[in-house]
């Protein structure tokens, strides 16, 4: 009973890391965020109701696709060949929608290395953003314990911290209530050491209640990094199309991801938490 669109978007969601249809709905905020119900959103997958054109947007950026990126083509024109029909798709829509230039994106290796990581990635769901977004104290635990492979009280962490240990004892607790912590007796560890964590997408249909979080996250960033030493820093500048450049981003997320084969499980003398960054900036229309 699966149509082209159905078996697209459960190929697709499986290579982004999403082993089941309940994971994918769930950690990606479920009805407030797609739009529908887990039962539609299952049939779906199932092939029995095509989704409207409107839910496309939540599902690529579900799937942590960039908008224009090969995927994202790849499914819209599923949904496209599943609505209209294979003839009228090849006899009406296929001559209206003119092939885009081809644009460098994932090398082999690039793409080797982004279906390793999607196969142990952990998905994020708006109500653990929110937690961790309730404050810096909430922030600094979650930031340091998702880099640790150890059991840690809250008198033990808060030193190491520099907080004060009732804060991080009620931050703890908060955290783990999510299941972003694991509670050991009177200690706590991350059961998802060494995975990485991805957040929402700030584009895939959050309510305003979740964005408020988001950026509340991105502020401890920044302050974060601020008040940190730089040990290494590179920039280069380039004129470039806006509309074939985000094919790039996928490069630079994935290098930043390749990051965390340097990662260390256990504090040592020499050890620190490093912020690892890659952005693009838009300077001049020229």
């Amino acid at each position: 009973m699966s149509t082209l669109f159905s078996d697209t978007l459960v190929k697709l969601r499986k290579a982004a890391g999403f082993s089941t249809a309940y994971r994918f709905f769930h950690d990606n905020g479920g009805d407030k965020v797609l739009g529908m119900c887990y039962r539609k959103y299952l049939m779906m997958e199932q092939g029995r109701i095509l989704p409207l054109f409107k839910h496309m947007r939540g599902f690529i950026f579900g799937l942590r696709l960039m908008p224009n990126c090969p995927e994202a083509r790849e499914l819209a024109a599923a949904w496209l060949r599943t609505m209209a029909g294979e003839e009228a798709f090849e006899d009406i829509l296929r001559p209206l929608l003119a092939p885009a230039p081809a644009v460098p994106g994932l090398s082999l290796m690039d793409k080797a290395l982004k279906a390793s990581l999607a196969n142990r990635r952990y998905y994020m769901n708006p109500g653990q953003m929110e937690v961790i977004a309730a404050s810096p104290v909430n922030f600094r635990c979650f930031l340091a314990l998702t880099n640790d492979s150890g059991t840690w009280t809250p008198g033990s962490l808060a030193p190491q911290l520099g907080l004060g240990a009732a804060a991080v004892k009620k931050a703890l607790g908060a955290l783990a209530s999510t299941g972003l912590l694991k509670k050991v007796k009177d200690a706590y560890k991350c059961p998802y050491y060494g995975v990485p964590i991805e957040f929402p997408h700030l584009n895939s249909g959050l309510m305003n209640a979740h964005k408020v979080a988001y950026e509340k996250i991105r502020k401890y960033h920044e302050e974060m990094v601020a008040s940190g030493k730089r040990v290494w820093f590179r920039r280069g500048f380039i004129r470039a199309d806006a509309d074939a450049l985000p094919n790039m981003y996928q490069v630079l997320a994935t290098g930043i991801d390749s990051a965390g084969g340097y990662s260390v499980a256990n504090k040592s003398a020499r050890s620190g938490i490093f912020a690892i960054e890659s952005s693009v900036v838009r300077l001049l229309n020229f």
